[in-house]
């Protein structure tokens, strides 16, 4: 079996033990996907368990719309047998000033109005390509979007148009493209981290190769000018354009599935472990670290001087990044818990984390009170 077949199917295994699916009595499917939330003008945005992406007023705080995508067949390695469940959503809305872009496990990625929820466009409009399980990437007025067929595509902010779609550079393609001013990034399971130009998505000379595959997104340090990276082999590399060797690389005790974030030549990384660590962006040593105890799926999110990370069983930590430490030993400065189980990415926005459980329910938390400060159950009835 091929190395990218292998971790294929670990990732899948992965995937069945963090809950992504199962098997229930009578062949029926539980709800699934972990999308996370995002903020945008008075409102934020999130996935529902029940396949509609879902519009929250910050001063209402009740449902604006709802958009549902409907229900796709499933059958065969993920499920029990033929089903019709809703249509997952794993990524995390983009928002604009006036559309909101989301891609969808059936395979198509939309623009809704941020204020109806209307379509704006569809891509594709007939058929749909592979499984988008990764969030979209907005860049000027391009949407990229890595799809499980193997490629990535680019299409036009305002109508959906293709601009160009890459050659197939894996078998699946699930972490997000990282786009810069010079080129746009994507890891593969298989080891690979391809540049692709901007301009026609053709592959450009640099490819970085590694002997373990890639599980996380890749995120831009731009103190160095590296990007850094989570691998199958428990470690964060720094990787440079142009360069076939990583400039340092930090081992955990798990993966790092989380993307990592950076700042200020400080790299915050969440792993599996359940420790967060802070990484010299330049050297790759420990600044600190933080055990929470349970695995860390969703990534960290900085905001004025503050980290917040939330764990798998729903512990939200704070961090002052500007206190002092003990033996590399942080310890957070607020710690509070919605108790319920969290895999999607969660906002933060003045003071207040906006984070969806897997019970289908939006919390809204005080970080300065420790407290949660509103609840919204996504049911639609």
């Amino acid at each position: 079996m091929k190395r990218s077949k292998k971790l294929l199917f670990l990732v899948m295994f992965c995937l069945l033990s963090l809950g992504v699916t199962s098997c229930m009595s009578g062949g029926t499917q539980p709800a699934r996907g972990w999308s996370g939330v995002a903020f945008g003008g008075d409102a934020v945005y999130t996935g529902s368990m029940e396949g509609e992406v879902i519009s929250v007023g910050l001063d209402s705080r009740i449902m604006a719309w709802t958009h549902e995508f409907g229900s796709m067949s499933s059958g065969g390695f993920m499920s029990c047998g033929q089903t019709s469940s809703p249509v997952a959503i794993y990524g995390t809305p983009v928002v604009t000033e006036e559309l909101v872009y989301i891609g969808i496990y059936s395979g198509k990625i939309y623009a809704l109005n941020a204020i109806t929820g209307k379509v704006r466009w569809v891509y594709p409009k007939e058929g749909s390509i592979g499984s988008v399980i990764g969030s979209p990437v907005v860049v000027g007025d391009i949407v990229y979007a890595s799809s499980s067929d193997g490629r990535v595509y680019a299409m036009d902010t305002t109508y959906g148009e293709l601009e160009w779609k890459s050659d197939v550079l894996d078998e699946k393609l699930w972490a997000p493209p990282l786009v810069t001013q010079d080129a746009v990034y994507v890891s593969t399971f298989d080891g690979h981290i391809y540049s692709l130009s901007l301009k026609d998505g053709s592959l450009l000379p640099w490819v970085f190769e590694s002997e373990v595959g890639f599980v996380s997104s890749t995120v831009f340090c731009r103190d160095q000018d590296v990007v850094v990276i989570g691998s199958f082999d428990n470690s964060l590399y720094a990787v440079r354009y142009g360069e076939s060797e990583p400039d340092w690389s930090f081992s955990g005790d798990s993966w790092f599935w989380a993307s990592p974030v950076a700042q200020d030549g400080i790299v915050y990384a969440a792993c599996l472990d359940g420790k967060v660590y802070a990484i010299n962006s330049d050297t790759g040593g420990l600044v600190w670290e933080f055990d929470s105890e349970e695995p860390i799926i969703a990534s960290p999110v900085l905001e004025d001087g503050r980290l917040v990370v939330v764990n798998e069983s729903g512990n939200i930590y704070v961090f002052d990044i500007n206190s002092s430490t003990v033996d590399n030993n942080m310890m957070p400065i607020k710690a509070m818990s919605i108790e319920v189980e969290v895999k999607g990415a969660f906002c933060l926005h003045d003071g207040v984390v906006y984070v969806r459980g897997q019970n289908n329910v939006l919390y809204a938390l005080d970080i300065d009170r420790g407290m949660i400060d509103w609840q919204l159950p996504l049911d639609i009835e």
